[in-house]
């Protein structure tokens, strides 16, 4: 026994629109995670993109900041310690509260479980947070 636990990592996002967008990850966070998490968001919602993220490491790696470099992508980082000002936060608060307490048999059936809850979500108003 390795102690290791198995886990589903994903990283979302809130449009403007409403729209959210859930990107599953196979290993850790990093910067090239971050990376491919932007290509990403870009080929959903279009080239040009303003990105509102936390000052979490793999968001304000080096590599990161030279990937949007030149492009037409925007990056804007939330105050440090202000989970409150995340609109994602409350997607995460929701899928906790859908999931929690509940007992799965499998990471597959913990998976399955997860992603169906994503698209049952109440997208919050991403302005209620930004513009206080």
């Amino acid at each position: 026994m390795t102690g290791a636990w198995d886990s589903i990592k994903l990283l979302g996002a809130v449009s403007d629109g409403g729209e959210t967008f859930f990107l599953p990850c196979a290993e850790n966070f990093n910067s090239d995670t971050t990376i491919r998490l932007l290509d990403a968001l870009q080929t959903e919602f279009g080239e040009k993109i303003c990105v509102v993220l936390d000052n979490a490491s793999y968001f304000t790696a080096n590599a990161v900041q030279e990937f949007v470099e030149n492009t037409p992508i925007e990056l804007c980082y939330l105050p440090r310690g202000s989970p409150e000002l995340n609109p994602a936060e409350e997607c995460w608060r929701q899928l906790d509260q859908e999931l929690g307490n509940r007992l799965f048999d499998t990471l597959d059936d913990l998976r399955d479980a997860a992603l169906s809850a994503l698209d049952r979500i109440e997208v919050p108003d991403i302005f209620t947070y930004l513009c206080l």
